[in-house]
């Protein structure tokens, strides 16, 4: 187990009640029950609930191998047929989880021409795919600016800061998954900060201080490193 807030039960209870949603979902657009202009929509749902079973095995303990496969599994389909700029949480997770399990390049170079293509301008998602361009703004200055001074200020003591980063402006009102865990139906999957852990990774930050912290994927940044 890497997250504690839920059980071992519950996250094996929700990994099989999504397995069975896309399972049900799957039969009914392969039998040809989905009208045609729902077929896209109904798809990126299925990429969505794969995600948040991803993520729910990290919290689970799975073995990051095993779920690095099924990642870059979802990874190409989803920067082909389902990246919007409008979804600005969702390609936060899925670009620092590609840092987190270093995809291959080929699926790097594909996303940046995607992002060229649909005109992304923001700071942290270029950062992560290795687009540096100090110029550009933030969309979301009041959550993510400490990121930005962490990775441009030289004398910043950085390890300090993306602490501070996790306990005061991850998660908090702002969080798309804020309380989830406190729902009626099994939603939550896990608070993990996959972009503080993508920053200390891209960085090489010693990040042994944060080894114990909430909501920080340790194991996963040190994956491979």
């Amino acid at each position: 187990m890497r997250d504690y807030i839920k059980s071992e039960k519950y996250f094996d209870e929700f990994i099989a009640e999504d397995t069975a949603r896309i399972s049900k979902l799957t039969q009914k657009v392969n039998g040809g029950e989905v009208r045609q202009e729902r077929i896209v929509p109904v798809k990126k749902g299925i990429f969505r609930i794969k995600l948040g079973i991803i993520i729910a095995r990290y919290s689970r303990g799975d073995d990051i191998a095993c779920l690095r496969s099924d990642f870059v599994e979802i990874y190409e389909e989803w920067i082909i047929s389902f990246f919007s700029p409008d979804a600005y949480n969702e390609n936060l997770k899925m670009l620092s989880l590609a840092v987190l399990f270093e995809i291959e390049e080929k699926l790097t170079a594909l996303t940046k021409r995607k992002m060229k293509e649909k005109e992304v301008k923001d700071w942290l998602l270029l950062f992560l795919i290795g687009e540096e361009q100090p110029d550009l703004p933030l969309l979301f200055p009041d959550r993510f600016q400490m990121m930005k001074a962490l990775v441009e200020e030289k004398e910043t003591d950085k390890p300090r800061l993306l602490a501070k980063y996790l306990k005061e402006n991850w998660y908090n009102e702002k969080c798309d998954c804020y309380e989830a865990h406190k729902s009626s139906q099994n939603i939550y999957y896990g608070y993990w900060s996959f972009e503080a852990g993508a920053i200390a990774k891209i960085l090489n930050l010693d990040d042994s201080n944060l080894k114990d912290m909430p909501y920080y994927p340790y194991d996963l940044v040190h994956y491979k490193r």
